[in-house]
């Protein structure tokens, strides 16, 4: 008899993990988090398919995918604007669901931020030393915040280079997202590279680029994952 219900106890148990490992990848709940770059405006000002969708399709067709947020993401939204945004728990009016309810549930974020803000001040032609050492202090407080909510796999996309922002500021931006990422256990994904790649632009007059090259973040993202 004793015998008898060992088996069944074993029996169980495979079973249970059994289900457990068909179904562990299956509640992927992701929440995307940036500004224009993360929405996926165009160089028209029209918001088109981005990296997150592209990511949110490959979950979606593995049968993996819970949920997926994208409207914390908006075009145009500074560092700063998206820690007070987590500080005073902005809602979505539609589903009532809070960001920092997002950031806890969320299996995976990305993070997108920077470019429109960096842009924006590049038109000065030079960006004072003070706007970039700001810029970097905020995305230092916004990783740790996010990390406060989240345990799980966060990415952070790096810039590239547009209008007057110099290779060199990139480059020193980039190391410095790089060194706070890996602080934070934070993947940083590297695409300084596609200025030098004209089939990711529409426009040599917007540093936007298509949907080739939110193709290419999202293959870069999703390489890091598998």
């Amino acid at each position: 008899m004793k015998k008898k219900i060992l088996l069944i106890i074993l029996i169980g148990t495979i079973f249970t993990f059994w289900i457990y490992q068909e179904n562990k990848n299956n509640n992927i709940y992701f929440v995307a988090l940036g500004d224009g770059l993360a929405t996926g405006m165009t160089a028209y000002y029209v918001e088109g398919y981005n990296y997150n969708d592209y990511i949110r399709d490959y979950f979606e067709s593995n049968q993996q995918l819970e949920k997926y947020i994208s409207n914390f993401a908006k075009t145009d939204q500074t560092v700063e604007n998206l820690i007070t945004c987590i500080e005073n728990n902005y809602r979505l009016e539609e589903t009532n669901l809070t960001i920092q309810q997002a950031l806890a549930k969320a299996k995976i974020i990305t993070i997108g931020i920077g470019m429109d803000e960096l842009m924006n001040l590049s038109l000065k032609q030079n960006i004072p030393s003070k706007d970039i050492e700001d810029y970097k202090k905020d995305m230092e407080k916004l990783l740790k915040i996010i990390r406060n909510f989240n345990n799980n796999e966060i990415y952070l996309i790096g810039l590239y280079k547009g209008y007057n922002l110099k290779d060199d500021t990139v480059l020193e931006i980039n190391n410095a997202l790089k060194e706070i990422a890996n602080q934070n256990q934070i993947i940083f994904i590297d695409i300084s590279d596609f200025p030098d790649k004209n089939q990711y632009y529409l426009l040599n007059t917007s540093y936007y680029i298509n949907y080739k090259g939110h193709k290419e973040i999202a293959n870069r993202i999703l390489s890091s994952i598998y």
